[in-house]
């Protein structure tokens, strides 16, 4: 029992948003060594995936964000040495935000850092477990689209 309230009779709610609360704690200390925030790290995350390479419109699908809170993002990032950007030559509509070398080297060490907390948070799940819970979340995720 915690805080009054046997942990059972809590809703589904209150869980999805504690372990989301305790997950962004973690990721910010975590990142806080790389000089990045937990937004910026999915950036570079994102970027990593793209072959380091992505369009501002892209990041700002892929986060889910408006424009502006992109460009903060991607300002900040260019900042602190982390991205590089510059105007498409073939569409002046759009920006190009590419990854350095420093954040190239950065993200493997964010990998691993993200792999051992997702193993640390399963730990005592069964790969059957995982694998349902993967599948449940998606269909959560997508029943509130």
């Amino acid at each position: 029992m915690k805080g009054g309230i046997p942990l059972e009779e809590k809703d589904l709610g209150y869980y999805i948003k504690n372990i989301n609360d305790k997950l962004k704690a973690k990721a910010d200390a975590d990142l806080k060594q790389f000089n990045l925030t937990l937004a910026q790290g999915r950036v570079l995350s994102f970027l990593k995936s793209k072959g380091g390479r992505a369009t501002q419109k892209e990041i700002e699908l892929f986060l889910e964000v408006s424009h502006p809170t992109v460009v903060g993002i991607v300002s900040r990032m260019e900042q602190n040495g982390h991205v590089i950007s510059w105007t498409d030559d073939t569409d002046r509509r759009n920006k190009i935000v590419e990854l350095t070398g420093k954040a190239k080297a950065l993200s493997e060490d964010m990998e691993k850092n993200i792999q051992a907390n997702e193993q640390k948070m399963l730990a005592t799940l069964s790969y059957e477990e995982v694998v349902q819970l993967k599948r449940m979340l998606r269909v959560i995720y997508t029943n509130l689209e």
